[in-house]
């Protein structure tokens, strides 16, 4: 355990050598300017914090995808080829382990990045409406939990593909794990008639991360009540894909000669 949180530790200093952190504050100032721009379109308050929060939770669900695919495809190929991961591994430090550290200072930064995102826009629309939306964290915290389950998807992906490659198969994860079943129900089916397609499109899903669990967007922007024990059941299954994808992972990486 010590080796996992040393090993996150240096992932996560290696990112903020990388300025990564940098696209994180541009984006809290977006995201701080973004209400006050909305209003200057909306029609009367309640118009402006919709349009705000749906407008700023959709950003900010781009942005923790985009990164994610970022940094989970190219953290191990980078480390093998700056041979930077030949000095761990003289260790006695198991590969899996290597794998789980990575993943670690990875969804570190990734998660505090998106609270952060997430302080941005609640300050932005208090400082308009005066009054700061808690739930907006509820959102957060979805969303956080679908990185990490891509990060560790894009990681497992990078052991055995290129980077671009592992970010392409990471995209597709989550665009067919993310894929509504209205969507397949109304256009694939009724729409364009496409049984074929509907189908392998529902079978898959079955075998792919439910990415819908972590939107929580829809309740958050028109005030539902959400149960805390829903926050449990989604990060359990969240840790349970990353847990599945680490393994995989480890099995692939023992097998490669380093």
């Amino acid at each position: 355990m010590r080796a996992i949180r040393e090993i996150a530790r240096l992932q996560l200093l290696e990112n903020i050598r990388r300025q990564v952190h940098l696209i994180t504050v541009f984006m809290a100032f977006v995201m701080l300017a973004l209400p006050a721009y909305v209003n200057t379109f909306s029609m009367g308050l309640q118009a402006f914090e919709l349009a705000a929060k749906d407008f700023g939770l959709t950003l900010l669900s781009y942005y923790g995808v985009a990164m994610a695919l970022m940094l989970g495809s190219s953290v191990v190929p980078r480390d093998i080829e700056r041979k930077t991961i030949y000095p761990i591994l003289s260790r006695p430090v198991a590969r899996v382990s290597y794998l789980a550290g990575q993943f670690l200072g990875t969804a570190v930064l990734l998660v505090g990045s998106m609270f952060l995102l997430a302080t941005a826009l609640g300050v932005g629309i208090a400082g308009l409406s005066h009054y700061f939306d808690w739930a907006i964290y509820a959102a957060a915290l979805g969303y956080s939990l679908e990185c990490t389950v891509l990060v560790a998807a894009c990681l497992c992906f990078s052991t055995l593909a290129s980077p671009p490659l592992a970010g392409v198969m990471g995209l597709f994860l989550y665009v067919v794990g993310g894929m509504s079943t209205a969507f397949t129900r109304f256009f694939l089916r009724e729409d364009r008639g496409n049984e074929t397609l509907a189908n392998i499109v529902d079978g898959a899903k079955n075998f792919l991360p439910n990415f819908e669990v972590f939107r929580l967007k829809y309740p958050v922007v028109h005030d539902i009540y959400i149960y805390p024990s829903y926050h449990v059941y989604e990060f359990i299954y969240a840790m349970g894909w990353v847990t599945l994808f680490l393994m995989l992972a480890g099995i692939r990486f023992e097998k490669r000669d380093l």
